[in-house]
């Protein structure tokens, strides 16, 4: 039977259940959302699915029984421009972007995940000996539980069922120094006289309370612990798990995990924490790339738990650039790095929600411009430009020339539908666009959700496993925020693909399609997702070899158009 800490939940997607088979039940959380004040807060409760079932048969694109004409230029409205130049702008795509943080069978045969990432808040309190116990700290009353995982271990479940369909392994360590003694929903760090468990009255290290004994509900989890650990993963079970990171979201310490870390984590702590775990895995798994320091959001960019105090201590430099430095020195120091990618969390403040109100979605579509646009103020608290990706490039450039950039925890929210959707579309192409290293999905979007067919237009969009380009190259919309335009080289192929999204919810839009350094056979597929279909939809159009060709995209719509090149 399911505990109440399952039944309870109430973030979006919480629990997608599904018959038969093995059930794992992570429990985890992104960032909070900041509130008005920049202030740190403690994380909700999610639930995160990975099954063990039969997969399902595979998914095909539905196609139209006939071509259909595109219109010609004299027919045509005035069309929006879009710019596509081949030999411009061109870098390859990291595979490693189209990750998911879990997946039910059904996602990894539709959505085929390159990456999968295991992480959250109890992954700080994994015990992987035990194989199934973890604490959830202030998620939900500082209990253990094993989240309906009860026999084998579940870390070894994960890695094993990514390894089976060709996905990375992105694996979180714990680096804090307790994990959860046993799997018993009843052992908790605040038990209350009559039986119970008790949250500390809501204490953080910021505004403190009780004081737990550690003991209650963990034990100590030392390097030598997790030395052990680690061991047992590459050398008695071989497994290639490419990513070690860091554990999770340590400048929270003091807030998801107060029970056993009542003081605000510090930068020198962050730091030493790091050092210690990332030398030991460098030396136990050097092939495994090490990933760090695993912050999330805007805030704890650039400041600790511990305030302006310790941020003066530190000369007033910024968090993530005082981390990139100091790892750096070490790493010259020592003569070999201990920080592969630069490990960061991002969700866009106010958004990671299921609101899709007018005014909520037309700010969802906008925001996506904060990954890349320094001409685009946030709109929420942070009341500046963000341009995350080109600043964190430039974060490295300083201060860690050669570390690589992922996004290991992003969701923009509402992804059961279309505005959530048409936001996941736009975030991958800015991520193949930008050059984003590594990024992971928070979870996965629900079965045949608008969500879900967004990230398959670009893992799987016919059904046979066909994806988006691998080498990007210009796309140049003339208005971003009405339609946003990512277009791709499929090496293996030639064939260039074209992806446009329609960000307008009640505008049938005509673009034009200007293509140099390309020209492309008379006929082109076209494959699309919109409010009005079930699912992606597939059907061919004739091009005529038009330049500009001029094409309509329904209103709120994802639409790929794929062009082979015409035979010389």
């Amino acid at each position: 039977m399911m505990s109440p800490f399952f039944s309870l939940l109430k973030r979006p997607n919480a629990l997608s259940l599904l018959g038969g088979g093995l059930l794992l039940l992570l429990a985890a959380a992104g960032c909070r959302n900041a509130p008005a004040t920049p202030q740190p807060g403690g994380p909700t409760p999610t639930v995160l699915p990975f099954l063990d079932a039969s997969p399902p048969p595979p998914v095909t694109a539905v196609e139209t029984p006939a071509p259909s004409p595109a219109p010609t230029s004299d027919q045509a409205p005035a069309g929006l421009a879009i710019q596509v130049d081949v030999n411009q702008q061109t870098h390859p795509i990291s595979p490693l972007i189209y990750g998911l943080s879990a997946a039910d069978d059904q996602a990894l045969q539709d959505l085929r995940p390159t990456l999968l990432s295991w992480g959250g808040n109890p992954s700080t309190r994994y015990n992987w000996k035990l194989g199934n116990a973890w604490n959830a700290g202030s998620d939900w009353f500082y209990r253990n539980g094993n989240f309906g995982f009860t026999e084998g271990s579940a870390s070894d479940a994960f890695i094993s069922r990514a390894l089976s369909i060709g996905a990375q392994v992105r694996l979180a360590i714990p680096t804090l120094g307790w994990v959860a003694k046993n799997d018993d929903n009843n052992t908790c760090s605040f038990p209350l006289p009559g039986g119970g468990c008790g949250n500390a009255n809501g204490a953080t290290c910021e505004n403190p309370g009780p004081i737990a004994d550690p003991t209650l509900a963990n034990v100590p989890s030392s390097p030598a612990f997790i030395a052990e650990w680690l061991t047992y993963l590459y050398q008695q079970q071989q497994f290639d798990i490419r990513f070690l990171a860091m554990d999770n979201e340590p400048e929270l310490w003091g807030y998801t995990h107060y029970d056993v870390h009542p003081t605000c984590t510090t930068y020198d702590e962050i730091l030493d924490k790091f050092l210690t775990y990332a030398t030991l895995a460098r030396d136990l798994a050097p092939q495994a790339e090490i990933t760090g320091p695993v912050t999330c959001c805007w805030f704890f960019y650039w400041n600790s738990a511990a305030g302006p105090a310790d941020k003066r201590k530190h000369d007033n430099q910024d968090f993530l650039p005082w981390f990139l430095q100091s790892v750096r020195q070490y790493d010259q120091q020592n003569g070999q790095r201990t920080l592969d990618v630069l490990d960061i969390h991002y969700y866009p403040e106010g958004l990671y929600n299921d609101q899709a109100d007018p005014e909520t979605a037309a700010r969802r579509l906008r925001s996506t411009r904060s990954l890349w646009d320094p001409a685009y103020i946030d709109e929420s608290w942070i009341n500046q430009p963000i341009y995350l990706i080109p600043r964190m490039k430039e974060l490295i450039d300083t201060y860690y020339p050669g570390t690589r950039l992922g996004i290991s925890e992003w969701n923009w929210g509402a992804d059961q539908t279309m505005n959530g959707a048409l936001a996941i579309a736009d975030v991958l192409g800015i991520f193949g666009r930008e050059d984003v290293y590594l990024a992971a999905y928070w979870r996965s979007p629900a079965v045949d959700t608008p969500g879900y067919f967004a990230f398959q237009m670009y893992t799987n969009f016919d059904g046979q496993g066909s994806r988006f380009g691998d080498i990007s190259v210009k796309a140049r919309s003339d208005d971003p925020d009405a339609v946003s335009s990512y277009a791709a080289l499929d090496s293996a192929t030639g064939n260039l693909h074209l992806m446009l999204i329609n960000k307008q919810p009640d505008t049938i839009q005509p673009v034009n399609l200007s293509l140099a350094g390309f020209t492309p056979q008379e006929t082109a597929t076209l494959f699309r997702y919109d409010p009005s279909t079930p699912q992606i939809m597939q059907t061919t159009i004739q091009t005529g070899a038009q330049n500009p060709l001029t094409i309509e995209l329904p209103p709120y719509s994802i639409t790929l158009l794929v062009l082979a090149p015409a035979t010389p």
